[in-house]
Formats: C-alpha cells, sequence, structure tokens
C-alpha cells in the first residue's frame, strides 16, 4: 500500500473516534427543555440571592463601594479570596498607651504618687450599628481608678436638614481643648483652667447631643447644644438631701458655637463661644456636735461658666510635610452661687462652697521644625474661687516627637506658681510616651 493512502486511512480513522466522542447537543438540550425544573434547584438559586444581598448590605454599612447584586451570586468556597472580607461585621477595636514619668525635684505630682506609672490605657470600639447609627465605646483602665467607662454613644448618621444627634456619654463640647483625649493633647495636661475648673480629666456628661453646621455668612459655623445627667462627675465625701437631677432644672445644659474662617489656602481661624450651668453638690460646715448637724453635708448650688476661645493655624502647602504653627488661647469665667437655698433640715449648717467668681485663661503655642519634630510653650493662669485657695499660674515648655502616625514622646517642663500664702513655687518634670495599635480615630478637628 502507498504511503499516502496509509496516512489517508490515519487520518479517517481519528475524525470517526473523535465524531463518536462528541456528546449530542441536540439531544440533551431537548431532554432539558422537557425535563421540569425541581424544588430542590429553585431553593439553591433563592439561597444564591439572597446571599447576594446580604454582602451588598454588609458592604453598604461598611462604607464599601459594592454595586447592587444584579442576580443570583456564583457561591464562593469558605477560604477563598474572593469572599467578603468580614462576613461576621465585626468592629474597629483599638488600643492607645499613655505612659507618664514624673521627674519633679520635690516628688511626684501624680495622682497616685507614682514616679513611672501607666496613666490610662484606653480601649476603643467603634463601627456602624445600621444605616441610622453609629456606636463608639471608649473604656479606660488605670490603677487609681480600675475600670471606667469613658465614653459610650450612639451617633446618627441620616438624619434631615444636616441634624447629627448622639445619645450616651461624651467628652462635653465645651471650650476648645476638654474635646480631646489627654494622649491626644499637644501638652501632657489639659490647661489648669479645665483642672480646677472641671478636673484633671476633663468634663463628660451622659444624655443627649444635638449640632448643626450651616454657612450663612459664608463661612462654616457649627451650633452644638447639650443636655446631660448632671454636672461633673459625683464628688467624693458629699451627700445631699435630694438628688440634683430631682428637677429638670438640675439637669446641666451646654451651648456652643463654632465659627470657622479660611484666611489663605495656608491659614484659617476658628472662633467659638461656650456656656455651661447646672446645679452642683457644695459642702456643708456644721462645727456643732454631729447629732444636732444635719445627716447630709452638701447642698446644690447653681454653678456657670462663661468660655470664648481661638485657634489660629497656618501650614504652608509647599511646606506642609515640615512646617505648621498653632496659636490658641482660651478664657473661662465662672459664676458660683455664693448663697444658695439650705435646706430646712439644715438650720445649723453654713454653706462651705465656693462663694466669689473666679477666671481662667491660657496661651499656648507650637511650632514644627521638621517633619517629626515640634516645640511648644503654655502660660496659664486660674483666680480663686474659695478665699485662702489662692490663684495659680504656670509657664511651661514642651518637646515632641512622633517616631510615626502611631506613636508620640513628649519631654515638658513646668513652672508653678501657687498665689497662697507661703506657698512657694515649684518645678515639675513631666516625660509622656503615647501608642496606638489599631485604626484609632482622629479626634475633631
Amino acid at each position: 500500500m502507498r504511503p499516502s493512502s496509509i496516512l489517508t486511512a490515519v487520518a479517517l480513522c481519528c475524525a470517526t473516534a473523535v465524531g463518536a466522542q462528541q456528546p449530542d447537543t441536540t439531544s440533551k438540550r431537548d431532554s432539558t427543555r422537557r425535563a421540569p425544573r425541581s424544588a430542590a434547584d429553585s431553593a439553591a438559586k433563592a439561597d444564591s440571592a439572597a446571599r447576594a444581598d446580604s454582602i451588598f448590605i454588609e458592604q453598604q454599612l461598611r462604607g464599601g463601594a459594592g454595586a447592587a447584586p444584579s442576580g443570583p451570586a456564583t457561591p464562593q468556597p469558605a477560604t477563598g479570596s474572593t469572599g467578603p472580607i468580614n462576613p461576621r461585621l465585626l468592629p474597629d477595636v483599638s488600643a492607645v498607651g499613655d505612659l507618664i514619668a514624673d521627674l519633679s525635684p520635690d516628688g511626684s505630682t501624680q495622682e497616685d504618687g507614682s514616679r513611672f506609672g501607666i496613666r490610662e490605657v484606653e480601649v476603643a470600639i467603634q463601627a456602624a450599628v445600621d444605616p441610622y447609627f453609629r456606636g463608639d465605646v471608649f473604656i479606660g483602665l488605670n490603677d487609681v481608678e480600675k475600670v471606667t467607662i469613658e465614653q459610650a454613644y450612639l451617633t446618627t448618621t441620616s438624619l434631615p436638614y444636616g441634624l447629627e444627634v448622639r445619645l450616651g456619654r461624651y467628652l462635653m463640647p465645651f471650650g476648645k481643648q476638654n474635646l480631646t483625649h489627654r494622649h491626644d493633647l499637644h501638652t501632657i495636661e489639659y490647661p489648669y483652667v479645665i483642672q480646677r475648673f472641671f478636673g484633671p480629666e476633663g468634663l463628660k456628661g451622659t444624655g443627649l447631643w444635638v449640632s448643626k453646621i450651616f454657612s450663612p455668612f459664608g463661612f462654616y459655623q457649627e451650633l452644638q447644644l447639650t443636655a446631660v445627667d448632671r454636672y461633673g462627675e459625683a464628688p467624693e465625701g458629699l451627700t445631699t438631701e435630694r438628688p440634683m437631677n430631682r428637677r429638670l432644672s438640675g439637669l446641666a445644659y451646654t451651648a456652643r458655637l463654632r465659627n470657622y474662617v479660611d484666611f489663605t489656602q495656608a491659614a484659617n481661624l476658628e472662633l467659638s463661644a461656650s456656656a455651661i450651668t447646672g446645679r452642683r453638690e457644695q459642702p456643708l460646715a456644721c462645727d456643732l456636735d454631729p447629732l444636732i448637724c444635719p445627716s447630709f453635708n452638701a447642698v446644690g448650688a447653681r454653678q456657670s461658666v462663661l468660655a470664648a476661645d481661638a485657634t489660629y493655624r497656618w501650614r504652608p502647602l509647599q511646606q506642609g510635610l515640615y512646617k505648621s504653627f498653632i496659636l490658641q488661647a482660651e478664657v473661662m469665667r465662672q459664676l458660683n452661687d455664693a448663697t444658695p437655698e439650705l435646706p430646712s433640715g439644715a438650720p445649723v449648717a453654713a454653706y462651705a462652697g465656693p462663694s466669689r467668681d473666679a477666671t481662667g485663661a491660657y496661651v499656648f503655642a507650637r511650632y514644627q521644625l521638621g517633619q517629626r519634630l515640634f516645640v511648644g510653650s503654655r502660660y496659664d493662669h486660674v483666680g480663686e474661687t474659695t478665699p485662702g485657695e489662692g490663684s495659680l499660674g504656670a509657664a511651661s515648655g514642651y518637646i515632641e516627637w512622633f517616631p510615626s502616625e502611631f506613636s508620640k514622646l513628649v519631654a515638658g517642663y513646668e513652672r508653678v506658681m501657687p498665689g497662697g500664702v507661703a506657698v512657694k513655687d515649684s518645678d515639675r518634670i513631666l516625660l509622656q510616651a503615647s501608642f496606638a495599635v489599631g485604626p484609632h480615630k482622629p479626634h475633631p478637628f
């Protein structure tokens, strides 16, 4: 047989074999058309569509840009790389450590008397609750107060007219620096006017917060109003005849109006005015026999504070990473009721709380020397509210270094100048190291 004939025969055999292996698509298509869809198939497609809808809703809650599902989604394996990133809707969890060293020559000035201590570890849990609310929880851990709820609030996200409502416990929108946690301050501690008027940890409240941003004059304004359960923390050792919040007039109310103006692309100014009023527990004095004195040792007295603050910021566009400047000033005027109405059960007690008004203020400046190095200075002055307490002045300087956006090292020197009789000036040397682990959200601008 010729070679060409042999090749032809082999080709014909291969073609026949291949043709025998091809499926009969016509018959299968006909059988598929004739076979009814089973209930199991319908249920599987329905489950696939529901899963696609759940993934889409999750992406919307977490701020994702996923497109709406247009049809049944192809099921993904549990370990596949194309499945949902966070199928359990886990919140953002972070922790911030605030470490303090007090090297003052006359002894430690810290609340617990330690030279080296952990001032606080703050654990933050934050996430979108649903399309209408966002939840934020901040838990403070320290050796003095053990475990405390620093903040825990719901914030609305979809109210009309640009309104925002916050429910829960929060840093009170009063003044400028009170809205910032201590570990995020440009200084190591709050200004003395905040410490003396509200406490070393600032002013917090539990209640209702309503705010709105508008711009009727060509620059941004924000109005913040709050109503909280009480004015500051309950003082230890003081007991009143009736709770402060027995009447609505005993609650604390605040109002703050912020004004933000851009001078140039590199400079802006923020001006704010704040007010707070409420009743606070103030001590009573009784020099008679304890059996004659009333069973309570405090009375509710109204206290109000008016404040104004200004913050100037400069950051050039071409050198914004290496040069910046902040100048900030704040003044507060505390108004005290010197003659509150004493309860009928306290005829022999005398009022021993703040009996005069007082003014406090501070001026702070910070200049950026390099990408991660800053220097700052602050001067404080607070008047006395109780006779013999004395006024207080302080001058301090700081050096801040940021190894990264997640850590900060601060060294500070402070000269404290009490105004009381026979009280000498003192020096303080403080060091601070703070770090953040996890997606810690920035504080308000």
